[in-house]
This record gives structure tokens, C-alpha cells and sequence, in this order.
């Protein structure tokens, strides 16, 4: 552990720390507050997206990715962990030499909490660590958290729509985004706030920030429960968390720089992908990056929008009532409509022949539906097509070896509906511009192939198959790729109703 952490004489709450008295409109005026707000904002939010608060916990529908949810990047490389540091409340850590005192948490707090309007219920306990002792908890938090396999079936969809490559290291790569970037994160599960040793005096003060505002929500709102991982549930999942990171990213800003408002969420956005495109590893997956800072860009804009219809009141409001889905996350009308989403059947594999089970099965979303078109085509284009969603389904299958244990077969299918015609046509053409008309015999992924038929559509691919879980190599043909997309396409007709309540 650094001599300096988080918290020393030079850090959080002192007399130019968070949350002082030199806010908006002082000497300086609001252009130079913005400026400052900007260079701050620049510097914090890096990798802002793979840990923080450490509630939920797995990536989640593809291409959505959510580890434990909320960091905070910090710009230094990577360190070995710390020796002696361990779990809160030990007893291991020197006190002095973590520099982060109770008084000083305790006074953040209160102006986080002043800012934000929520009561402070408990007093935060707070641990500073190794760089790579906080890694090793992440990594245990999402081993506790997650079902055994959801990673690597996680991995087998993003790889059969060539969202990443078909060899990546889907958990691997998470976690080298996340090293040498992760400043903090919040755990609910034992109400403590953990920081890294070697943050600067900057990265320290927006840290501590971010993470109480997660500890306020905790307090009121009980994030261990809300941001559970739970199969099949991932789009409700991801509005939940955006709204825990928009909030605290609100928050933050109120604190830091006078006034949220100083930031708009298109500059913002532009800040969160140039900072996370030069922070990755450079075999990164875009769609992977994308999904990074999802939660705080489209959050942000959630909340921001809330607080100019009725200020902080309204973030209670959506805390009482949360958004069911990211579509309505990421359009008010249909949150203030509680528009519900098109119910979609589990999509059925008679087709691929006999021992095809289905192992994953999730929901992708308008959110994680707008990062993967985004893969295919333009940022603008990939926005509009999935605005047309109205449900959707897909299931990764799996086929085990009788003769070979260590190989496996896997196959996808992803059953979609939209709210017309038009809209399916939309989505149909950024689908065609990535896979073609005709179904593709691909040779590590096997077929591909998709159709749409009114407003409903369906993708399969596979199967291909992989031995002990390395490079994959086709196992099936686009002949039986037809059939089985016409199963799913039937099977299909009439779980996709039009949903009450629902607009065309």
C-alpha cells in the first residue's frame, strides 16, 4: 500500500475536496466551472463501467456486459496486491497507512447526501487495498454471484452473432479491461466502500463520490436485492443498473462541480467512448466497449431528464417505480406509458436432431439490441433500427460428445418481434448488411442464416463445435440452418401478439 491513499492531506475534504464552497457561478464564472467540470469528467470516466457497485454481478444478454456495476478508472497500472490486506473489518489494514478516517468518510458523506436529498441511515465503512487485492475481489464477488457456465454461454452467443471473435477470451478480456483501470467499487453485500491504494488526489475525490452515492442508495433503496443477477431477467437488470449509475454519475457532478447540469449527455457520451476506446486492451471488442458505458451515458440521460421534469423528486419516483425495460429507459414517453414489452416463447431446436439442450436463454433488449446493430452498422443507423423493438428471446444450445467429453457442439437462436412491419424492415436491412440475403456456411461458426415475416424475425447460427473449449470449427449446414429457422419462425407466430397496451 502507497504512503498516500485516498484521504490524506491533500485528498478528500479537505478545504478544496468534494463537495466545497467553490461551486458554480463563483469569481471564475459557469464557462470556466464547465471547462473544469469537463477536464474532471475526462479524467474520471475511463473504463467507468465493469466494477464499482458490486451488486449484480454477470455480464448479462449479449452484448451487454455487467460485472459488478459502477467504477471508477484510475489512470496508474496495475499493482500487485498488497501484502496483509484483507477482507473489511480484519483488523489487516494499517489505518495509517489508508489514510481514509471515518470523520473524513462521514463528511463526504453528508455533502453526497445534501446533494443527492437522501437521508444517511448508517455510517459507510470504507477499506483501502491493493490495486490487485480489489481485483481478486471482484473476481470472487462475480464467482459467488453468477452460475457456473453463464460466462462461457455468455461468450458462445456474442461469438455466433460475430459480436467478437470466434477464439476470444470473453471473461479474460473483462478482466483485463478492468486492470489497472478499477479506482473503487461499493459491495453491498457487506455495506463497505473499497478503494484502491494509489489513486491521485483527483481520482480520489470523484471516486469517493461516486461510490457514497451507491452506499445512499443502498441505504434507501436496497441495491443487493434490486441488482441480483437472475436468469432470463437481463433487460430489466440493465435499466435498473443505469439508473444506479446515471443517479450517482448526477450526483457526482452536483458534488464536484456545482451542478450536473454543466454537463450535456452527448458531450458526456463522446468523453465515456474516447476514454474507454484508449483505455482498452487493444483486441478489445468494440461491442464490448460499447456495453462499458451504457449504463452510465444512457443512465445519465435518464436522469438528467428526470430531474428537469421534477428535480430529485422524480429520480424518487422512478426508484418507487422502476423502468421494466431498457426501452423504457430510453424513451420517456413509453416509461410514462409503463409501455410493457412483447412477451417471446424460448425458441425451440427440434431441428438441430437430438441432444441439443438449451443451456442460457435471456433477453437481449433495446439497449443491448442498439450496441450489437452497432457492430453492423453506423452508431446512428443501429439506434433507429433498434428503437423499433418490441421483444425478444434467444437461447444458446448445447449438444454434448458421448465419444469425445471435451467436445461440444453449440448453436443460437434469437427470436424477435417489432412494433411493425416497417420497423422489422428497418433492423432487416442492418441485418443483410452484415450476413447477407442467404444464410453463410461460416468455417470456425458454421451457418448463419435469418428471415423476417411482418413484424417478426429470426436469427439462427450454428451449430459449430469446440473441444475443451478452444478454437471452433462448423458442424452444421445452411440446408438444415433453413429448417430450423422455420421452426423458430412458427413456433414463434404466436407467442408474439401484440402486447396490451402496446403502441403499433
Amino acid at each position: 500500500m502507497t504512503e498516500r491513499g485516498a484521504g490524506d492531506e491533500r485528498g478528500v475534504g479537505d478545504e478544496r475536496g468534494v463537495g466545497d464552497e467553490r461551486g458554480a457561478g463563483d469569481e471564475r464564472g459557469v464557462g470556466d466551472e464547465r471547462g473544469a467540470a469537463l477536464a474532471k469528467i475526462a479524467a474520471l470516466v475511463g473504463v467507468a463501467a465493469l466494477v464499482g457497485c458490486a451488486a449484480p454481478a454477470a455480464p448479462t444478454a449479449p452484448p451487454r456486459v455487467q460485472a459488478p456495476s459502477a467504477a471508477r478508472p484510475a489512470a496508474s497500472p496495475a499493482a500487485p496486491p498488497v501484502e496483509g490486506a484483507g477482507p473489511a473489518g480484519d483488523g489487516e489494514v494499517d489505518e495509517e497507512e489508508a489514510r481514509l478516517t471515518k470523520e473524513e468518510v462521514a463528511r463526504v458523506l453528508a455533502r453526497v447526501a445534501k446533494a443527492r436529498g437522501l437521508p444517511v441511515l448508517r455510517d459507510v465503512r470504507s477499506q483501502v487495498l491493493g490495486r490487485g487485492e480489489i481485483l481478486q475481489r471482484v473476481r470472487a464477488h462475480v464467482e459467488r454471484e453468477i452460475p457456473e457456465g453463464v460466462l462461457d454461454h455468455q461468450r458462445e452467443a456474442l461469438a455466433a452473432l460475430e459480436l467478437i471473435p470466434a477464439d476470444y477470451d470473453f471473461a479474460g478480456g473483462m478482466y483485463r479491461l478492468l486492470e489497472g483501470r478499477i479506482a473503487g467499487f461499493y459491495e453491498p453485500e457487506d455495506q463497505t466502500m473499497y478503494l484502491v491504494d494509489d489513486l491521485s488526489e483527483t481520482e480520489a475525490d470523484e471516486t469517493l463520490a461516486h461510490e457514497l452515492v451507491h452506499a445512499l442508495q443502498d441505504q434507501s433503496f436496497s441495491l443487493g436485492k434490486l441488482l441480483r443477477f437472475k436468469a432470463g431477467d437481463s433487460d430489466r437488470l440493465a435499466a435498473t443498473h443505469a439508473l444506479v449509475e446515471g443517479e450517482a454519475m448526477s450526483a457526482m457532478f452536483d458534488v464536484l462541480v456545482g451542478s450536473a447540469f454543466q454537463m450535456d449527455e452527448a458531450t458526456l457520451r463522446k468523453l465515456v467512448a474516447m476514454s474507454t476506446a484508449l483505455s482498452s486492451v487493444g483486441d478489445t471488442p468494440l461491442v464490448l466497449q460499447e456495453s462499458l458505458g451504457a449504463p452510465y451515458t444512457d443512465g445519465f440521460s435518464f436522469v438528467q431528464g428526470l430531474r428537469r421534469q421534477g428535480g430529485w423528486a422524480a429520480v424518487d419516483a422512478a426508484w418507487r417505480a422502476l423502468p421494466e425495460t431498457t426501452e423504457q429507459l430510453l424513451h420517456p414517453d413509453k416509461l410514462a406509458a409503463r409501455e410493457p414489452a412483447v412477451e417471446v416463447a424460448i425458441p425451440t431446436a427440434a431441428a438441430l436432431g437430438p441432444g441439443f439442450r438449451v443451456v442460457f436463454e435471456d433477453v437481449m433488449g433495446e439497449q443491448a439490441l442498439r450496441i450489437a446493430f452497432a457492430a453492423y452498422a453506423h452508431r446512428d443507423a443501429a439506434i433507429s433500427a433498434a428503437a423499433g423493438w418490441g421483444g425478444d428471446r434467444f437461447a444458446v444450445l448445447q449438444r454434448d460428445d458421448a465419444q469425445d467429453p471435451a467436445r461440444r457442439e453449440f448453436a443460437l437462436a434469437w427470436r424477435l418481434r417489432f412494433d411493425s412491419a416497417a420497423d422489422a424492415a428497418e433492423a432487416g436491412k442492418v441485418i443483410e448488411r452484415r450476413f447477407g440475403k442467404a444464410c453463410q456456411r461460416r468455417p470456425a461458426l458454421g451457418p448463419i442464416a435469418w428471415t423476417a415475416r411482418g413484424s417478426d424475425m429470426a436469427i439462427v447460427a450454428g451449430p459449430y463445435a469446440r473441444r475443451g473449449g478452444g478454437e471452433a470449427s462448423a458442424a452444421g449446414t445452411c440446408a438444415g440452418a433453413k429448417t430450423w429457422l422455420a421452426e423458430v419462425m412458427k413456433a414463434g407466430a404466436g407467442a408474439g401478439a401484440q402486447a396490451i397496451g402496446r403502441k403499433k
